[in-house]
């Protein structure tokens, strides 16, 4: 153990940071970042308002009449974010990949003390570490991360594509313990993540769609039990009740008010949208559960209207977009299933907290991408941005000196 210590140690001084990466630092991914997170501040900010009678004059009376508690908070978290994406980017990328299985023990370990001791919350949840009145951190978010960078090495290791089931067993058994863990919080959502992650880096190895179609066949199958364990149980009857509440909200006028309010308030935005704080905004009058963390993107419609949605959609597609061109760029195997990883997990967020919240999806309870409120996710998102900055920054400071090479060999052979 002190032998492998040491020699963590020697390898962390031997790669120490070199400043001259910098000039290879991927700005406009951090700039897309940095501008959806602020604009998710401004939004949490009108999310949290309280009921006015008329308008405020002007953006300084807005902020002496209303809360600033929790864009405060998020202005706070975006900061400790962006502190958490510099020390992942700080270690070169293989350091990841040889303590793969690390961090993939160290999330199983964290996994089942939440199991053991965190207390349960709303629907029978065991996700959180409370303290306080309403703070809490959840290891699952920054799991994550360990998860991506464990399946990563799972699959660059391999020597030729998934093409049968006999190949895929041992990685779904992998990602499997961990999957287990979190539906028994019961975390349905982040599990959905996991999965996520998983088909996606499936699929980018190059498997053929026979396997494709058996697996979904499999996964569909397992919903029999899994529909019957949500019937039956008393943790499971409240997701029960989400899935009937989405095929037919109507029906369920007390339970559904989030998803039914949620709807009338992206409406009632229009084109150009309320305004940040506008009398009987749905927003001010508390009329949406959960309106600044899972439903926020409801509150953006209602306060920037089909604009500013669309707006939104588009910054989260320059960011997948950008995503996709460094994962194709990269040539190190590992170093592209990494920015897979985070894309998938970005991707999954993105779509399914965007649907939930038209009514296209069952309600997660999962966040909106550095525009929701919450310090776990955000911290877990902008280590996803760091795992792709030193991917690539690494990358291109190794193709820029293999070119410097190839330069010199060129020109000796000339002379």
């Amino acid at each position: 153990m002190l032998s492998r210590i040491k020699a963590f140690i020697k390898y962390i001084r031997d790669n120490k940071f070199d400043r001259s990466l910098m000039k290879y630092f991927d700005w406009p991914l951090l700039i897309n970042v940095l501008a959806i997170s602020l604009f998710g501040v401004v939004c949490i900010f009108s999310a949290t308002s309280s009921q006015v009678t008329e308008t405020p004059a002007n953006v300084i009376e807005m902020l002496e009449t209303q809360s600033v508690l929790y864009p405060r908070l998020q202005l706070l978290w975006i900061g400790a974010g962006m502190v958490a994406m510099a020390a992942v980017i700080f270690f070169p990328y293989q350091l990841y990949e040889r303590y793969a299985n690390v961090f993939y023990a160290g999330n199983i370990v964290l996994l089942s003390l939440t199991l053991l001791i965190a207390q349960a919350g709303r629907g029978g949840m065991t996700a959180f570490f409370n303290w306080g009145s309403d703070r809490g951190f959840q290891p699952s978010e920054v799991g994550k991360i360990a998860i991506i960078i464990a399946l990563a090495k799972a699959f660059c290791v391999r020597t030729k594509p998934i093409m049968t089931m006999h190949d895929i067993i041992p990685l779904a058994i992998y990602i499997g313990i961990p999957l287990v863990l979190i539906v028994a919080q019961p975390d349905v959502g982040t599990a959905l993540v996991y999965l996520a992650v998983f088909c996606v880096m499936v699929f980018v190895s190059g498997t053929n769609s026979k396997l494709i179609w058996g697996v979904i066949g499999m996964m569909v199958l397992l919903l029999i039990p899994l529909w019957y364990f949500m019937n039956n149980s008393a943790s499971g009857n409240f997701r029960f009740t989400r899935i009937l509440m989405w095929l037919d909200p109507e029906s369920y006028p007390d339970e559904a008010r989030q998803i039914i309010n949620g709807q009338i308030a992206i409406g009632s935005g229009g084109i150009w949208g309320k305004g940040i704080v506008s009398p009987g905004s749905f927003a001010s009058l508390g009329y949406i559960s959960d309106d600044h963390t899972d439903f926020i993107f409801a509150i953006v419609c209602e306060s920037f209207g089909l604009v500013g949605g669309m707006a939104l959609i588009f910054a989260y597609m320059l960011l997948v977009a950008r995503l996709i061109i460094l994962a194709m760029r990269t040539k190190d195997p590992y170093g592209s299933y990494l920015i897979v990883g985070v894309l998938a997990m970005f991707l999954f967020h993105i779509v399914e907290n965007i649907c939930m919240v038209i009514g296209l999806l069952p309600v997660t309870g999962i966040p909106l991408p550095f525009v929701s409120y919450g310090g776990s996710n955000m911290l877990t998102n902008m280590m996803g941005i760091g795992l792709v900055m030193n991917v690539v920054m690494r990358s291109r400071q190794h193709e820029q000196a293999q070119r410097v090479d190839n330069d010199k060999t060129i020109q000796l052979k000339r002379d």
